[in-house]
Formats: C-alpha cells, sequence, structure tokens
C-alpha cells in the first residue's frame, strides 16, 4: 500500500515542475481540464441460492413382533402331547377376526339365516389339513327344554403353517330362529393327503 501512494505523489510533482517551465517563455495557456474519472464498476449483488430441500426421512419398518406360542387363552390335551391348540372366540374377537379374512366373508352371509359356529386353531409343527367336528344342540322344543342334538357337522380345512393360527368357520343348515347352537367342538391335524378338495363342509341332520 505504501508503495502505490509514493509513485503517485512523484508523478504530480513532475507534472508541476513542467507546468512552470513552460510558463516562463510563453503567455499562459489555459490547462486542458481532466477528462472525467471513470466510473467504477457496478457492483452486482451476489445473487442468493436457494437453499436445498432436505430430503424427507423415511421411517424404517420395523419388523412385527412374532406372535407368542403358544397362544394365549387356548386349550390344548391335558398333558399338553399333541401340540394342538384351540379356542372358541367371542362374538367381539370374531368379528374382528372376519373383517380382516375376506376370504370368509361369503360364509359370513350365511351366519345370518343358518347357526353358526367357529373356532380358532393351531398346530406347534403346522398341519396339512384340518378336520373339525362339532354337534349342534339345542332345547327340543319350546315348551320341552331338554338338551338335544339336532346335527353333525364336519369341515375340512387347508394347511396351516408351523405355529400359525386360523380361523374355522361352521355353518349349518339349521335355522338361526331355533336357537340352538355349536357345541363340542374337536379339532384334529392331519399330516395325509386330504380326502377332498378343501375347503368343504358337510352338515348331517340327526334322525328325528
Amino acid at each position: 500500500m505504501r508503495i502505490k501512494l509514493v509513485a503517485v505523489f512523484s508523478a504530480l510533482f513532475i507534472s508541476l515542475s513542467l507546468t512552470s517551465t513552460i510558463a516562463a517563455t510563453k503567455s499562459p495557456t489555459p490547462t486542458p481540464k481532466a477528462s472525467a474519472s471513470e466510473k467504477a464498476p457496478v457492483k452486482k449483488a451476489p445473487v442468493k441460492k436457494p437453499p436445498a430441500k432436505k430430503k424427507p426421512k423415511v421411517a424404517k419398518k420395523l419388523p412385527s413382533p412374532s406372535p407368542k406360542w403358544p397362544p394365549v387363552g387356548f386349550k390344548t390335551d391335558p398333558l399338553n402331547e399333541t401340540k394342538l391348540y384351540l379356542k372358541v372366540p367371542t362374538a367381539k374377537e370374531l368379528v374382528g377376526l372376519l373383517s380382516a379374512k375376506s376370504a370368509l366373508a361369503s360364509q359370513v352371509k350365511n351366519c345370518t339365516e343358518f347357526t353358526c359356529g367357529a373356532v380358532l386353531v393351531g398346530a406347534e409343527i403346522g398341519c396339512r389339513w384340518w378336520r373339525v367336528t362339532a354337534d349342534v344342540v339345542g332345547a327340543t322344543s319350546p315348551e320341552n327344554r331338554t338338551t338335544k342334538t339336532f346335527g353333525r357337522i364336519t369341515a375340512d380345512v387347508g394347511r396351516s403353517a408351523p405355529q400359525q393360527v386360523i380361523t374355522v368357520l361352521l355353518v349349518t343348515t339349521e335355522p338361526i330362529g331355533a336357537g340352538h347352537i355349536v357345541s363340542n367342538i374337536n379339532v384334529d391335524c392331519n399330516q395325509s393327503d386330504p380326502p377332498g378338495p378343501l375347503p368343504n363342509t358337510v352338515y348331517q341332520a340327526s334322525a328325528s
């Protein structure tokens, strides 16, 4: 910075000395005006870049916890030798189960006309196919309240994976207004070939 200032002062001194020498021999002449100084370049305002968009954080999906096994609230044989588990769901539980299983929707429609039952089943090692049997019981007549068996239902359904719980719907042909119920439910887990197409339900009315 100091070197630049010295150079400016030296140029000014030479200019003044030269002007005085010329004035001694000639009449003074008007000194030409210095040209207008150059305009300083206009500094452009820096263009602000838009802030970089932050990528939204994607929540990592956590694996769903494995269901408890043996399933809570299920029954099994007294010695727990078969490793088979079953439970008759409450009406509230059944509604929740059926709403999540569209495959049972067509069967549920029949339950508005006929007596139905349901059972949840599962096995430790899984099953190739299941057979569920039950009785349809009720009062003999409005006048006679003695319990009577009106028929027997057999429902064959497909496989279940190890420790998987499935819902088996038992649909009879007994009119719902008669007040009958499905009782004495038994389940059988099979590893052999099924006897026919699955699922298959057969209801056999008892002889009068």
